[in-house]
């Protein structure tokens, strides 16, 4: 790579981190170029150039933060098809990494939350729902293992066991702040997060038993 090639991959990834951060904190409507700019170190010019638009950027970023996610569940949907695993194992080590991903990347919540406000308007224009097909393929094997298996219960259900998955760890950091004054303690520490994603199994584990027992062993 010319070193001109390896400053404008430079000069591109400061400005999609610089918007990032403004798009987490502002949103799509609130962000401003002159901001992203300003924070970036690019001129607008060169932002235009690079992205066309305050919307195009948005859905980069967007889409960004999503393959992100997708980088962390590697371990699971990388693993060969058909291959077997410890369901109860690999469902408790998926939700930790969520935990652990959510209080990593904090953007990724303020993210959705604005995309949520837009109506998913952006997530469909650039078709990220096709970003979890691999989670979910990997989901449904990992359900149909553990119901051939005979530790999930036969009547378990895919979308419920992913919503529940998926909306668990977000919810918690989505108010974190709020719920740190309902519950008077700070939702934030470690220990707390970490007993939280322990709790999440819990009821996941409860609620695919297909014997009655909760603990992992």
């Amino acid at each position: 790579m010319d070193r001109q090639a390896e400053r404008s991959g430079r000069t591109r990834q400061h400005i999609l981190e610089a918007a990032e951060q403004i798009f987490a904190e502002k949103g799509l409507d609130g962000a401003r170029v002159d901001e992203i700019a300003a924070l970036s170190g690019a001129n607008k010019r060169m932002i235009y150039a690079y992205f066309g638009s305050k919307e195009e950027l948005y859905r980069i970023v967007l889409e960004r933060i999503y393959r992100r996610l997708s980088e962390w569940e590697r371990f699971l949907t990388d693993s060969p098809e058909g291959g077997q695993q410890d369901v109860r194992a690999a469902l408790a080590s998926l939700v930790r990494a969520y935990f652990t991903f959510l209080r990593e990347n904090p953007s990724y919540v303020r993210m959705l939350m604005w995309e949520n406000l837009y109506e998913a308007r952006h997530f469909d224009a650039m078709e990220l729902g096709k970003v979890r097909d691999p989670l979910r393929r990997a989901l449904r094997a990992l359900l149909e293992q553990g119901k051939r298996e005979g530790r999930f219960r036969a009547d378990a259900d895919e979308q419920q066991v992913l919503m529940t998955l998926f909306a668990c760890p977000f919810n918690f950091f989505s108010n974190i702040h709020t719920m740190s004054r309902v519950m008077q303690t700070d939702l934030s520490a470690d220990g707390m997060i970490e007993a939280r994603a322990e709790a999440v199994i819990d009821m996941m584990l409860a609620y695919l038993a297909a014997d009655g027992k909760r603990a992992l062993q």
